[in-house]
């Protein structure tokens, strides 16, 4: 398989020598032009806003290296790859520091590879940007979550509150993101203590749209803000279910799954952060749990009404509202009527009746009956396809038995729609 050689690089130079040479060159903290592939032009100014003070150069170092593998999962088309699915990316990336990170590529690149189902070869350079540097200030904030706008993120944000504690959110916003986010802040009384990526790549289209590898610059950022705020944790919220992400149906075993928040990509992205210093946990909030038993336990009065504003779709972007019938929507319906609420979303399909052989639909109709014909040991042998599982046992039963809990979720929820 022929590999595809992306440089990224802060220097709009040496990426423009990089194109003329035949590869792709990527100009990292650069707006980007049809001409010049460039992504993050105004990260380094929001770190200087939102953070409380500069972060450390090997957690600006894996911005640097998230930034350069989102953009080269975005401007690397899969459709171009033998199998029509599988990439092979020789990536080299400008850091401001490379000595503590090179022992630990292969590493990184194998977990790469779990998360994007690409072959990755990775390769550092000096050259990056440093981060910025400004005055200190004083912060009270003792926690760092992810906050997407979605339920499940909504959701951390809140438990994180109810345990007592100062959350500092972190988000990341496309479109259709962006107006949930800042809602959802606003009315957690948290919009002030939140930084927001929203970076946004631009070459000349088509992009490749499976955006595998989006999770990553999220994470980067949760890195920064932790390192930003002397904090070891970064919180991940996000149902079991979803975190595991079991294939469906054989088809979607690939391409139709998944890994953002896999506890072993997890394991495996800790494992080199704490490699090249630093220490940091990647702690899902609700692993094991199921996505109507984190909604029941929100003891805000006014959660029926926060939870109908937060955005969940997979598919909503192309019909700019949430189309009600993609798996995570029909994961987010169900929550509801198991966490006995009533849900107020505006979906594009509300009735399903008509949608039984719907792809989504159909494939978690399927799903819910096969699990439902499968002892606890088999759920956990088929959730175990999707990757590896911990080893500790306990952890793993309490992972399994969610997904199990999940699918019985779901599954009462489908049953209850008369399908025409």
């Amino acid at each position: 398989m022929v590999a595809t050689r992306v440089i990224a690089t802060p220097n709009d130079s040496d990426a423009m020598t990089a194109m003329r040479k035949g590869n792709i060159g990527v100009a990292l903290y650069h707006a980007g032009t049809t001409q010049l592939p460039g992504l993050g032009s105004n990260l380094s100014q929001s770190v200087v806003k939102q953070l409380p003070q500069p972060p450390s150069v090997e957690a600006w170092d894996f911005l640097s290296i998230a930034l350069a593998v989102f953009a080269a999962d975005r401007f690397v088309l899969r459709a171009n790859a033998e199998d029509g699915w599988t990439r092979v990316i020789a990536l080299d990336v400008a850091v401001s520091n490379p000595v503590p990170w090179i022992p630990h590529l292969k590493r990184l690149a194998a977990t790469l590879r779990f998360l994007t189902g690409d072959i990755w070869q990775l390769s550092l350079r000096s050259g990056g940007i440093s981060p910025p540097t400004f005055s200190p200030r004083m912060t009270d904030r003792d926690a760092i979550c992810l906050f997407s706008g979605g339920l499940d993120s909504l959701l951390g944000a809140i438990k994180l509150l109810n345990d007592g504690k100062h959350p500092f959110l972190v988000s990341q916003g496309s479109p259709k993101e962006i107006s949930p986010q800042k809602y959802l802040a606003n009315a957690l009384k948290l919009d002030s203590y939140r930084f927001d990526g929203r970076v946004t790549e631009k070459w000349h289209p088509p992009y490749e749209g499976s955006t595998r590898s989006r999770s990553i610059i999220f994470f980067a950022y949760g890195i920064v803000a932790a390192s930003s705020h002397g904090l070891n944790e970064l919180f991940i919220p996000e149902n079991g279910l979803i975190a595991i992400n079991p294939p469906f149906t054989a088809r979607r075993f690939g391409s139709l799954s998944t890994r953002t928040t896999h506890p072993y990509f997890l394991e495996e992205l800790e494992v080199v952060l704490r490699a090249v210093g630093l220490d940091i946990a990647l702690t899902n909030l609700f692993e094991g749990m199921t996505k109507g038993e984190m909604l029941a336990g929100s003891s805000r009065s006014d959660i029926e009404t926060l939870a109908a504003e937060s955005y969940s779709c997979g598919k909503g972007k192309r019909i700019n509202m949430q189309c009600g019938r993609c798996i995570p929507c029909l994961i987010r319906r169900a929550s509801f009527q198991a966490a006995g609420l009533t849900d107020r979303t505006k979906y594009k399909v509300m009735n399903l009746s008509g949608s039984a052989q719907h792809d989504d639909v159909l494939a978690a109709r399927l799903a819910t009956t096969r699990v439902a014909r499968l002892s606890s040991e088999d759920i956990a042998r088929w959730a175990g396809k999707a990757g590896p599982l911990p080893m500790d046992i306990f952890r793993r039963k309490n992972i399994t038995d969610g997904v199990e809990r999940g699918f019985a979720e779901l599954a009462g929820f489908l049953d209850g729609v008369r399908w025409l």
